[in-house]
């Protein structure tokens, strides 16, 4: 199954020609997860061919506005499209406020389902806010392994990272999958090339001519793979909780806003540079590094983080708006 990421904003703090604020969407199977929602994305969102009547999950790391103000105007826009599908909106505190307000004195509409959840990270719990008209949240969870949302197919766990205010940072994390499907040994059991197929794929024991198949026992499926993994660091500097959750991660989306020059403006402002992310790649054992969320002072040209990651962590790429990557 197809899990692909599109880079729909990658500067730091301001706007620059080429980058846009923020954002970073992922396809995968019949749902788009985005990781925060940096101004103007929504027209990159256009741009990377994205769907916007697909179920959505939104993650916001923290309340600095390059990487929450878009989502305001995402939600209107949506609101015009005879939107069906349901939106889950994940965040810190006071999240449901922000939205609320909205509508309060901009009229922000949300005539489609949507599920606001807050992460009360002292207490340890999921708030839970089921649209936007009342204050009252309808349910209040406690946070288990520090898995704030599960599926059939994957979950997502957080952490508390080290910046200038309270951030998240987020790890997706496929359910282990099935091995490679033998569409020769489903024949041979009679059963035709259909919607069967599918469900033996995924481990699932079905019924055919009276009898029931399970595909692992048949062997018609292998052993169990690891499934597949994606952290997304927000901003943060070095911080130790950032490397246990991406623990061999397939994929570290790190901010990177300075080369390793500026690394004491770096510690001041609570963020990273370009090194910084390398060793936490290679300290959780990554396989690759996406370096995002570069300062604008880099804008004509970025290329001294992508080498000075290289030194450290040689599977290293430097983002970019519309930039597009597929793990299959």
């Amino acid at each position: 199954m197809e899990l692909t990421l599109h880079v729909l904003g990658s500067s730091a703090a301001t706007p620059t020609r080429e980058r846009n604020l923020s954002s970073i969407a992922m396809r995968y199977r019949n749902k788009i997860l985005l990781f925060d929602c940096g101004e103007d994305f929504q027209r990159r969102f256009v741009e990377a061919g994205l769907k916007f009547n697909k179920p959505l999950i939104i993650l916001i790391s923290h309340f600095h506005g390059d990487h929450i103000i878009g989502l305001p105007g995402f939600l209107f826009r949506l609101s015009l499209n005879d939107r069906k599908a349901p939106i889950t909106i994940v965040g810190p505190k006071n999240l449901f406020l922000y939205l609320y307000l909205h509508k309060k004195i901009l009229g922000l509409k949300a005539n489609y389902p949507i599920k606001i959840i807050e992460i009360d990270h002292i207490s340890k719990k999921l708030i839970e806010f089921s649209g936007l008209d009342s204050e009252v949240p309808k349910n209040q969870s406690k946070i288990q392994e520090n898995i704030i949302y599960s599926s059939k197919y994957f979950l997502i766990k957080y952490t508390l990272v080290d910046h200038s205010v309270i951030t998240y940072a987020y790890a997706f994390i496929e359910n282990p999958r099935f091995g490679k499907f033998e569409p020769e040994k489903a024949k041979a059991l009679g059963i035709p090339e259909s919607h069967l197929w599918k469900k033996l794929q995924e481990g699932e024991i079905i019924e055919h001519q009276g009898k029931k198949i399970d595909p692992v026992k048949e062997e018609i499926v292998g052993p169990k793979r690891p499934g597949r993994k994606v952290t997304y660091s927000g901003d943060l500097c070095p911080s130790k909780s950032l490397i246990e959750l991406g623990k061999d991660s397939d994929i570290i989306i790190h901010e990177a806003t300075f080369a390793k020059n500026l690394k004491d403006i770096a510690q001041e402002k609570k963020h990273s540079t370009s090194v910084d992310a390398a060793n936490d790649a290679k300290n959780m054992n990554a396989k690759q590094l996406i370096l995002t969320h570069i300062s604008s002072r880099y804008q004509e040209d970025a290329s001294i983080l992508l080498e000075e990651a290289k030194q450290i962590f040689p599977n290293t790429i430097l983002a970019k708006d519309l930039l597009r990557i597929t793990l299959n």
